[in-house]
């Protein structure tokens, strides 16, 4: 075994960050109105004819805004559409504080069934937003890390799922929290993904919802083999 094989893996994760991003960050009240012109623009396109008729020349079009004038802001049209995801991922970020407040309680379940929802229609949203953005960098687009300070998949499912399990100790059977933890968090959200890139048409399919929650279940409260 040489070195390289020896070498342990890194787990870390892309941060925001690391987004196609503006060369320079608005100031004035002008050049912020320019920079939300094109990212207007750039939605109505989106929404009118899809990603395929998205390019510099007709957001500038719709804009008003000088190809050129765009260029000083944007190094391409992939920095537009972070702003769109930015945006969008802000404001579920709020939601999801409140859906986590409305959690306490709730039976285990219920609250499973409430959480992969609510994952599931923000992948959709993403997606719809544009199909090949949201798979280049699905990654980074993760509403549970979005603006967090987490540098490795450990660190973010020590700080959020499993402290979520340890409120349902009276209802979990597994012995070993800390891998259904990291079942629940990952392992579920890669099986998303999957259904993202393979068949996305059952994202919006209840049974989706079904059976991640019986996965989960399945994972918390395993039954005995003996």
């Amino acid at each position: 075994m040489n070195k390289k094989d020896s070498e342990p893996v890194i787990d870390t994760w892309l941060t925001p960050e690391q987004l196609p991003a503006l060369r320079k960050r608005p100031t004035q009240s002008r050049s912020r109105a320019l920079v939300d012109a094109v990212e207007q623009a750039c939605l109505r396109i989106l929404d009118e004819g899809g990603e395929q008729t998205l390019t510099v020349a007709r957001i500038s079009e719709v804009s008003g805004v000088a190809v050129g004038s765009i260029y000083q802001y944007f190094p391409n049209k992939d920095a537009i559409i972070t702003l769109l995801y930015e945006r969008v991922l802000d404001q579920e970020s709020e939601h999801l504080l409140e859906m986590r407040e409305r959690l306490i309680g709730v039976p285990l379940a219920s609250a499973l069934r409430n959480i992969f929802a609510n994952i599931i229609r923000v992948e959709t949203r993403l997606f719809k937003l544009n199909k090949a953005f949201h798979l280049r960098y699905h990654s980074v687009l993760h509403l549970g890390m979005w603006r967090g300070s987490y540098r490795t998949t450990v660190e973010f499912i020590e700080a959020t799922w499993l402290p979520l399990l340890h409120l349902y100790e009276h209802e979990i059977t597994t012995k070993h929290p800390a891998l259904a933890a990291y079942l629940l968090g990952q392992g579920l959200r890669s099986v998303i993904q999957s259904v993202l890139e393979d068949v996305p048409a059952q994202l919006e399919h209840p049974a989706l919802v079904d059976s991640l929650v019986a996965m989960a279940l399945g994972c918390l409260c395993p039954p005995s083999l003996e």
